[in-house]
């Protein structure tokens, strides 16, 4: 594999890194912004919803630009307006800075993924290609929240947004020297991605998308009250075990990019069947720690470690384009914020953190149903028929 993909890896990780870095600083920007620490955790939804709403909408801006050049100058905007966040001192003009910086992650999100899939050296390495890109998404979950708290605690909150723009800067640069230039879509190809929209086998691999996204973060969002309310592990050893959590993230999605573009059915399979597992014994055992600890590691190692198998499979049907690519984007971005809405829902009418774990078991079983749908409708249309007298 060349190096491409790497160098990608880092402008997602860079994004990645954004979107969690809020949850780090939640004291000390509530203080300095003049809001309560709730309204500092909107950032990460606010941030979420430009991905999921706005991304597609650049790029579907930009549908006729070269990817290396749409990338690097969404990279330059979205580096601007992350290291203008400490030269305002309003809540709300913060809070519309992190929508625009969430609607270009969006778009760097889907131009990452299409860029890699067309440099793979051939069309049976499109998942490895992609799952090289992905660890900057798997990375930048787990360094994210803490680099953010080190730099808030060291120098300011506002340090942080200077820092990250810095580096998305440094990013573009490399970008511009190191990724290959691919030639842009004619208008008559970006007209054809449009019609793939009116797929309802596009839309139900997304709902799979959806599902098994939304039942990782339905529960992944409340494993720090699991582990340290349930399990009765210190403050420190949770920090270990997520961040152990992270490194299975990492583990799992390379595994899951090796093979992925021959069985991405049959990984969704057994990691939906995993995943499942994994979240039962959590809701029935999370008291036990030596219960809660695996269980939170095996969904480390099942959960958005899939998504190499997603992409491959939304690609089977509608291409690698920049939209298809970023509307999935949006897909999962909304699969994250619904699965943890719903998982709070669940906690508020059960009072207990095992009533997420149901949730996401649930979630997950659904998004088993519907992939088992789709390949018992294949079937049927791939046998052969019989004669007719």
């Amino acid at each position: 594999m060349k190096r491409p993909p790497y160098w990608l890896m880092l402008t997602l990780l860079l994004v990645a890194m954004s979107e969690l870095q809020t949850m780090g600083m939640l004291p000390d920007m509530a203080r300095s912004l003049g809001a309560s620490t709730a309204a500092i955790g909107a950032f990460i939804s606010i941030y979420s919803f430009g991905m999921a709403i706005g991304g597609p909408l650049i790029v579907w801006a930009l549908r006729l630009v070269p990817p290396k050049s749409a990338l690097v100058g969404v990279v330059i905007a979205y580096a601007v307006l992350e290291a203008a966040v400490p030269l305002v001192h309003n809540y709300w003009w913060v809070a519309a800075l992190r929508l625009l910086t969430g609607t270009l992650g969006g778009a760097v999100f889907g131009l990452t993924l299409t860029m890699a899939a067309r440099l793979a050296p051939s069309p049976d390495r499109i998942a490895s290609s992609i799952s090289i890109v992905l660890n900057g998404l798997m990375f930048g979950a787990v360094l994210g929240l803490p680099i953010s708290h080190a730099i808030a605690t060291a120098w300011s909150w506002q340090a942080s947004f200077v820092a990250l723009g810095a580096a998305g800067l440094v990013i573009a640069l490399l970008d511009l020297r190191t990724l290959p230039a691919l030639p842009a879509v004619s208008a008559q190809t970006s007209a054809d991605e449009l019609q793939h929209f009116r797929s309802p086998r596009l839309w139900s691999r997304y709902l799979v998308s959806l599902l098994t996204i939304g039942a990782t973060y339905g529960a992944f969002s409340y494993f720090t009250p699991l582990l340290e309310q349930d399990a009765g592990f210190s403050p420190d050893t949770t920090t270990v075990i997520l961040f152990g959590y992270g490194l299975c993230t990492v583990v799992g999605n390379n595994l899951v990019g090796r093979y992925a573009d021959r069985h991405a059915v049959n990984l969704l399979r057994v990691g939906h069947l995993v995943l499942i597992g994994s979240l039962v014994i959590l809701a029935l055992f999370a008291h036990l720690p030596w219960a809660a600890l695996p269980g939170v590691l095996l969904v480390g190692l099942v959960g958005v470690t899939m998504n190499p198998a997603l992409v491959v499979r939304v690609f089977e049907v509608a291409g690698a384009g920049n939209l298809v690519n970023t509307v999935h984007t949006s897909v999962i971005t909304l699969g994250v914020v619904a699965g943890s809405a719903v998982g709070g829902v669940a906690i508020s009418a059960g009072g207990t953190t095992a009533a997420a774990m149901w949730t996401g078991a649930v979630l997950a079983v659904l998004a088993a149903c519907v992939l088992g749908a789709q390949t018992a409708v294949y079937k049927r249309r791939v046998s052969p028929q019989p004669a007719q007298n």
